[in-house]
């Protein structure tokens, strides 16, 4: 049973004993309590908050740069109060940035040795860096920051945003980056459903979160029109501050999370009112309203949008910074049972996908698909002579059959850098390469693709790499990419990789002819398919 060591920003011995006596949902464990079940040894370790206050003003430098340039906090002194712990791992799981960019800055200095699965947290949701990267400037602190987060062996990220940034930063590649949902604890709802807490008859309408992205401004606005209607705020004091509280508006600060539950039973909807960040956003107060299976009004944001919400059926979206549609939305909720009735049955729907065990399971899954000896890895400037290599060795199975020059395959890879719809790989097996593949001519409108160059070096043609090549390559076009329709061409008298691609589950689709013989043009669908059972 492989280690894998969780790395939290914060002590979790103190959230462990509370989920354990059910007190607190497991939603800051990140799937920890369910990898045992899943294949691994999962663990985590606190520090010494003293030697991390020390170790913080040592490097409150460093500290101060990150604040300045992304908004968030680089605690380089609890990763290295944790490198014992780490290297007596196998796998390194991070969670949020604030502490996976010091262990990434470590790796690259050769001081963590296992390899480090990086969890995206909010990724640089304010200050200089973000302002550099959309305004396309190449800064000092960007090549850095890259440079440190280019050490991950594999990346986790939460919502379409965050890949939006990973792509501008010339960190995307979908061999090594994965999206995985967030979710919410299915059964601390349940139980807490279960419990004698005594629901008055009232309307409420409760907003929940402490996050940045929280409007209660516009809220409250909202609320001061809407008299007839009871609101609570469970938040934090910053959240409020400055702001006029209308009288129907009850703020509760800092409640446990017990305490947040059974405001949740007691609600007649859930509303969450976002600014546009431009990142991850209100996703758990969301999954934590499909698990308490309220109707849910929400703004529009970006932060949410990975989940898909139709207006009007799994949610009432509205957009943001707008009182009155915000009022409206309300009004109509609280209003119309039968609204609310069809959205209730949505989102006990919703809530048996968006659980924090489903989140452990995709989670396990890419860590597992990180850490496999037969690896798909992007290819780079030092794979050139390999590629040309087995390209020129298999030249016959390629409908352009031309050999290959040296300075032919830098041309090429010089042109294949700017393309945003072709991806290569290579395949290794514990670091040796054994073959190549690519996905190519992606349309992400039509959501098709092709894929083809398959190719196993000489040496270990014949043991299965062909196969399992093909199996990783339609993982990643399926899993991560999302493409419902997949086309290769093949000759017709190539009845091996034909075979081949029948047994993953390719159909003829066509036949036709080039100067070297007949071809074959097969195809397989995914998703489509998957919906319209």
């Amino acid at each position: 049973m492989k280690k894998i060591l969780f790395f939290y920003p914060t002590n979790r011995n103190r959230a462990l004993e509370l989920v354990r006596s059910g007190e607190s949902p497991d939603n800051e464990l990140y799937g920890l309590n369910y990898f045992n079940f899943l294949g691994w040894q999962a663990s985590f370790a606190d520090v010494s908050p003293v030697w991390q206050n020390f170790l913080d003003k040592v490097f409150f430098l460093f500290g101060r740069l990150f604040r300045e340039q992304i908004d968030i906090t680089f605690q380089l002194g609890r990763a290295l109060l944790m490198l014992p712990a780490m290297n007596r791992a196998e796998v390194i799981l991070t969670n949020t940035d604030s502490i996976g960019l010091p262990v990434c800055f470590l790796k690259r200095l050769g001081l963590v040795k296992p390899p480090v699965i990086y969890a995206v947290g909010l990724f640089y949701i304010q200050g200089k860096l973000k302002r550099a990267v959309d305004a396309g400037e190449i800064t000092l602190f960007r090549r850095f920051y890259t440079w440190i987060l280019s050490a991950a062996d594999h990346i986790i990220y939460h919502s379409p945003i965050e890949k939006e940034k990973l792509i501008k930063l010339g960190l995307y590649n979908p061999s090594y980056c994965t999206f995985v949902a967030m979710g919410s604890d299915a059964r601390f709802f349940q139980n807490r459903a279960n419990s004698e807490f005594r629901i008055q008859n009232s309307e409420l309408v409760l907003a929940v979160g402490r996050d940045h992205a929280r409007d209660y401004k516009i809220l409250f606005e909202a609320a001061e029109k809407l008299a007839d209607v009871e609101f609570a705020v469970i938040c934090s004091r910053r959240n409020v501050e400055g702001l006029s509280i209308p009288g129907n508006v009850k703020v509760l600060l800092d409640l446990s999370y017990r305490e947040v539950a059974d405001w949740y039973r007691r609600a007649t909807a859930v509303v969450i009112p976002m600014r546009e960040m431009y990142r991850s956003s209100g996703q758990m107060t969301l999954t934590d309203s499909f698990q308490a299976r309220k109707p849910i009004v929400a703004s529009n944001v970006m932060g949410i949008s990975h989940y898909g919400l139709r207006n009007g059926i799994d949610a009432i979206l509205v957009a943001p910074d707008n009182p009155s549609l915000l009022q409206g939305a309300v009004r109509t909720v609280v209003d119309d049972k039968n609204l609310r009735s069809r959205l209730e049955n949505q989102t006990e729907k919703l809530s048996g996908r968006f659980t924090t065990e489903n989140y452990a399971r995709n989670i396990a899954e890419a860590v597992n698909w990180a850490t496999d000896r037969l690896r798909l890895r992007p290819i780079w400037f030092g794979d050139l002579e390999f590629v040309r290599r087995v390209r020129n060795d298999n030249r016959r199975k390629f409908l352009d059959d031309a050999y290959v020059s040296r300075s032919d395959q830098r041309r090429w890879f010089e042109n294949y850098k700017k393309k945003t719809d072709d991806y290569m790989f290579v395949l290794k097996d514990n670091g040796r390469k054994v073959g190549v593949g690519a996905i190519y001519n992606i349309d992400l409108a039509k959501k098709s693709t092709e894929v083809g160059r398959f190719v196993i070096d000489k040496q270990f043609q014949g043991m299965g790499y062909g196969k399992i090549l093909v199996k990783k390559i339609l993982s990643v076009a399926k899993n991560e990419l999302r493409l419902d329709e997949l086309r290769l061409e093949v000759f017709g008298d190539n009845k091996k990789a034909m075979g081949l691609y029948r047994s993953a589950g390719f159909n003829i689709q066509k036949t036709g002819k080039t100067r070297n013989g007949k071809t074959v043009l097969m195809v397989q669908s995914f998703h489509a398919a998957d919906e319209s059972e």
